[in-house]
């Protein structure tokens, strides 16, 4: 098993120059060693989901209980990261990767096309694919009425120990609580769906600054969020503010403008 880091000493891989519109991230150095990529953190990438999962075996279940609702039980955490393993694990056979012999998503990860193979480019690589997956998964589950949280069979009498269904002296005596319970579940649904189409939105239209979403919902503070994507402060505000731009133009439905020159 490949630890995470090792001393780099082969000749760094290149980067293409890209001019300043097309791209927001300061190009890393990526080594390459006995065919693993290393970052300039010393970060072996792994070739293949094998390894991934060998290295790091709790890596997405900690994601599913990081970003799952804190209403959903542990049954469906389960099944959700047993979902996403198997997505990270196998490739579509439709999938364009499959023609360079890639098997898997970790082995789709391109260093070149992610300016850099540290730590935090890699994780952010991973996190976005499982977010992408997530978010199918949940709006697809949501769209189920038996799947919606809250749902309660109603019935004339109710048994003390059913505790999945109501009486009328139960919905007359908790109507107000269950409005309000009910307002919430698709105040929180409208929520994810509103989130969802912006992400789409924006990667549509400026896909390099998708990333700063996720970090954003994933950190606290600038600062750890430049730290996150692996790039400066200042780099990670302009990725802020063309968010908020875009944002701007998702909500009034102008045409949005051409990224600045930084």
């Amino acid at each position: 098993m490949q630890s995470n880091t090792c001393e780099i000493r082969n000749q760094p891989v290149n980067f293409p120059s890209f001019s300043v519109e097309k791209r927001t991230y300061k190009p890393d150095p990526v080594t390459v060693k006995d065919g693993w990529s290393v970052g300039s953190d010393g970060f072996v990438v792994p070739k293949d989901y094998a390894e991934f999962h060998e290295r790091f075996p709790d890596y997405v279940h900690r994601w599913v209980s990081k970003h799952a609702d804190t209403s959903v039980s542990e049954e469906d955490k389960e099944d959700w990261t047993h979902d996403l393993l198997i997505h990270l694990s196998c490739l579509p056979q439709t999938s364009k990767y499959r023609k360079a012999g890639k098997k898997d998503i970790v082995a789709t990860f391109d260093p070149l096309r992610h300016y850099g193979a540290n730590e935090a480019r890699f994780r952010n690589y991973i996190n976005l694919c499982l977010a992408n997956k997530f978010n199918t998964m949940h709006s697809k589950r949501m769209k189920d009425a038996q799947c919606r949280p809250g749902n309660l069979s109603l019935r004339t009498h109710a048994e003390e120990e059913d505790l999945g269904s109501a009486g009328d002296e139960y919905c007359h005596s908790h109507s107000a609580q269950l409005r309000a319970a009910q307002k919430a579940s698709e105040k929180q649904f409208g929520d994810r769906a509103f989130l969802e189409e912006f992400g789409n939105f924006v990667r549509r239209k400026d896909p390099m600054v998708f990333p700063a979403m996720d970090a954003i919902l994933a950190t606290g503070t600038q600062t750890e969020a430049a730290k996150w994507l692996g790039i400066t402060e200042s780099e990670f505000a302009r990725m802020r503010n063309r968010l908020g731009q875009l944002g701007e133009c998702f909500l009034s439905g102008k045409q949005v403008p051409r990224q600045r020159r930084a």
